[in-house]
């Protein structure tokens, strides 16, 4: 039945103004099941990303840009009311878990000469690389040019503004490395 729905839901991704009905009308209803429409909202999403694994979900009013250039691995979760910008390139691993209201925008305004306003100075674009086993906690914020290495875990509020190292805890504003994740040993 779910791959059934995956190919359906596939189809309709295929059609633009069918797609806008759909995605509008059923897969943002809150009232669905939420297992369910995560489901068939990356079934929506994977012909147009450059790719998504399988068992990954994407929940609620989530907003994507640039979903051609974002590929997220397998059992990734993005949950409600996350911005993902891959206009510069965003790559985001297997096993990710990034919290409510998350941003990771790959895309940000120049702004280093003061002679002129900077909305015409343009803007820049740098990929960003999240790794395996990573969690983004709730509103975290990560900036172009950014890898959070593998089980990595960067704490509620943080604003990732450089690289963060494999099996650390990061926190802060800009994030700053608090912790470590150690391998416990097994009795």
């Amino acid at each position: 039945m779910i791959v059934f729905l995956e190919f359906l839901v596939g189809v309709v991704a295929c059609i633009p103004k069918l797609r806008k009905v759909v995605y509008g009308w059923f897969l943002n209803w809150p009232d669905n099941p939420r297992p369910l429409t995560s489901l068939l909202r990356a079934a929506y999403w994977r012909p147009q990303m450059k790719s998504l694994g399988r068992g990954s979900r994407i929940s609620h009013w989530v907003k994507i840009r640039g979903a051609d250039s974002i590929s997220i691995g397998e059992n990734s979760h993005i949950t409600n009311r996350c911005i993902l910008d891959g206009r510069g390139g965003l790559t985001i691993g297997d096993n990710v878990l990034v919290g409510y209201e998350s941003i990771v925008i790959t895309n940000t305004h120049n702004f280093e000469n003061p002679d002129i306003p900077i909305r015409l100075q343009g803007s820049y674009r740098k990929p960003i690389v999240i790794g395996n086993d990573v969690w983004l906690g709730t509103r975290v914020i990560v900036l172009p040019g950014v890898t959070i290495g593998d089980g990595a875990v960067v704490a509620a509020g943080a604003v990732a503004t450089q690289d963060i190292p494999s099996y650390t805890i990061a926190g802060g504003v800009p994030a700053r490395v608090i912790g470590k994740r150690e391998k416990k040993e097994q009795s």
